[in-house]
């Protein structure tokens, strides 16, 4: 099973780590302001409690799920919602992109930090974990 996460984990964290550079290059350019991070951070929050409700609602989880999970709708999604807006000329457009690159980046850190909180979280709510 390691062979398959692994390279998985591997990509998120080359993404998160790509987009976490880009915001602060932009950063540094001013071309994103506090309302952007904030957005960023709450759209971060939002998918974040999404994948929670996912669990609460099944009642169950697989131990390993969260390995896929969280890449997939925090990094992977976002990431290819920013690419493929990435270079559109609409401004909406080019603000969504900000937004889900800055999510990407704060995915990231929420991803390391909160991967053990969420078996904590499972003994809280009483979710049954599967090896």
């Amino acid at each position: 099973m390691g062979l398959i996460i692994l390279p998985f984990l591997l990509g998120a964290l080359i993404i998160g780590i790509i987009a976490f550079i880009k915001v602060i290059k932009l950063l540094k350019l001013k071309s994103i302001r506090l309302k952007e991070l904030i957005l960023g951070l709450i759209t971060s929050l939002i998918l974040f409690g999404l994948i929670c409700l996912t669990y609460i609602i099944q009642g169950k989880a697989w131990a390993l799920s969260t390995a896929f999970r969280i890449p997939i709708f925090m990094i992977f999604m976002p990431f290819g919602v920013h690419h493929a807006t990435e270079k559109n000329n609409k401004e909406n457009i080019k603000y969504l992109s900000k937004i889900f690159l800055i999510s990407i980046a704060f995915s990231l850190i929420l991803g390391i930090i909160f991967n053990d909180i969420f078996f904590n979280l499972f003994e809280y709510l009483e979710i049954k974990k599967y090896y």
